[in-house]
């Protein structure tokens, strides 16, 4: 009973975080809150119906989901600098660098947690606030550096994509607490800051993506760093679209999409071993992963999504870890309430995971003509399993469909885990061992060089990418009604089997 309370609790607390999420621009008064509290309270006491007193929790829950999108916004409502908005002047802020600086072709990006306003009379008025800042590629910008920024500043505005969706950029933004823009803006580093863990990290991930382009010759040391790091940018403009042409950008960014399909495949290539070695080794892979690139938030939720996936190969137990995962994707939300709703990369990074999940047992069935060698069958299972649970909010969200994508990602995936491997050991001898880092770097480039050699054949294949119009969330959310049926149908099944 006490499970199905907390999970009465829970639910309710999504659908609370939810409803303020869809209705973002409408303030909800503390009153309303207790209101609601109460209601539930009271529903929840009056009978001993199992059913009526979930109901009243679930309330309760949804009044706790409400209350904690509220204290979120309030937290971050620093909205102060909006008159220099409507009047379009230049102001100069003195603020310390809060994310990893990304070097693009023609500007660099980070965020900035502001300290200061320096105002023309040179007096300074404390300002707390996070501005998105992309200034030169010339300085060498580091986490946690002071600056001083002079710049226009603007809102973030919803526009409309390609595939004619309308991204809400602002919210996209307000998720991790940034309500400004700053473009063309001029900085001067003020204050090197003090050493911290995140910088160190940051600077360890730097050295080694040094040794990456030293090594490795473009475009294979951009994929390699795209699947490594993270570093999307590192690809260009021209096989970032092929890439998303054939269905493979999820391979060259951060979410536990990535990291969830890359570490099923390793429990799969170790599955000779026993289950308690092959899992520390992925766990300590997660690990390692995590740190080497900076430890940010999205790489903690990836990390985290990712071990369940171990956890499911060493418990067996696929129907409790799915309840783990649920606590766990609750615990997100109720850190960061933002993700549930303007985080496609939660979103993705979940169903993946459940998938990965819940359908490879079945999913591995229609596979059994693919030979396990190369981990291909494993390949076909891990891309089909999560394609399935992404493939409904990818067509509302983004709009793009590969029809070839199952193929390329058979034919890709496998690679993968061995070109990460691989690649790492090339930047950590680079950096140790130069003359055996040229040997590592060979077998790189030509493991990497098949990789984009199958993307680039299947990118211009006629027919092979389509846009899919916008249409209603009600038949995506049909589409998941369906999914999760069939989920049920085969657990059902297997029930009866046993």
């Amino acid at each position: 009973m006490i499970a199905k309370l907390l999970g009465s609790l829970a639910l309710g607390f999504i659908v609370g975080v939810l409803i303020h999420s869809i209705f973002f621009s409408f303030p909800i008064s503390y009153l309303v809150l207790i209101i609601i509290f109460l209601v539930g309270f009271f529903v929840s006491m009056m009978t001993h119906k199992v059913f009526i007193v979930l109901v009243g929790v679930g309330i309760i829950g949804i009044a706790f989901g409400l209350l904690r999108f509220t204290v979120q916004i309030d937290e971050q409502s620093s909205q102060i600098l909006d008159v220099f908005v409507q009047e379009q002047e230049q102001i100069v802020v003195y603020g310390h660098i809060a994310s990893e600086p990304v070097v693009h072709p023609s500007y660099t990006e980070f965020m900035l947690d502001t300290r200061e306003l320096i105002t023309y009379a040179e007096l300074t008025l404390p300002v707390a606030t996070r501005i998105l800042v992309k200034t030169d590629i010339y300085t060498n910008y580091e986490y946690g550096q002071g600056l001083i920024v002079k710049g226009t500043l603007e809102k973030p505005e919803a526009f409309v994509t390609d595939t004619e969706r309308i991204f809400d950029y602002e919210s996209y933004l307000v998720k991790d607490g940034i309500y400004y823009i700053m473009n063309y803006a001029e900085a001067m580093v003020f204050d090197e800051g003090s050493a911290s863990i995140q910088r160190g990290l940051y600077r360890i991930k730097r050295a080694f993506l040094d040794r990456i382009y030293h090594f490795i010759p473009e475009p294979e040391s951009g994929f390699l760093a795209g699947i490594l790091f993270g570093e999307k940018s590192a690809l260009g403009d021209d096989w970032e679209e092929k890439f998303r042409i054939v269905g493979l950008m999820h391979i060259v960014v951060l979410s536990g999409y990535n990291v969830s399909l890359v570490i099923h495949i390793l429990t799969k290539i170790f599955h000779f071993l026993p289950r308690s070695i092959r899992s520390l080794l992925a766990v300590l892979s997660i690990a390692g992963f995590a740190l080497l690139v900076g430890a940010g938030p999205t790489v903690i939720r990836a990390s985290i999504m990712a071990v369940f996936i171990v956890l499911a190969d060493v418990i067996g137990a696929r129907y409790n870890i799915i309840r783990a995962l649920f606590v766990a994707g609750v615990l997100m939300v109720v850190w960061n309430p933002m993700v549930l709703y303007f985080d496609i990369s939660f979103q993705l990074s979940f169903l993946a995971t459940y998938g990965l999940i819940m359908l490879s047992p079945k999913v591995e069935q229609w596979f059994r003509f693919l030979p396990r060698f190369f981990t291909i069958r494993e390949s076909a299972t891990a891309t089909v399993s999560a394609q399935i649970m992404v493939l409904p909010l990818i067509l509302y969200k983004i709009g793009d469909l590969s029809i070839i994508s199952p193929l390329v990602n058979v034919l890709v995936l496998f690679m993968v885990p061995f070109s990460m491997l691989i690649g790492f050991i090339t930047s950590l001898c680079g950096m140790l061992a130069p003359s055996i880092a040229t040997i590592f770097a060979f077998i790189t480039v030509y493991a990497l060089k098949y990789q984009l050699w199958i993307v680039d054949v299947f990118a211009t294949l006629p027919f092979s990418h389509i846009t899919v119009p916008p249409f209603h969330w009600v038949f995506m959310l049909l589409a998941y009604v369906f999914i999760f049926w069939w989920i049920h149908r085969i657990i059902r099944l297997s029930h009866l089997e046993i």
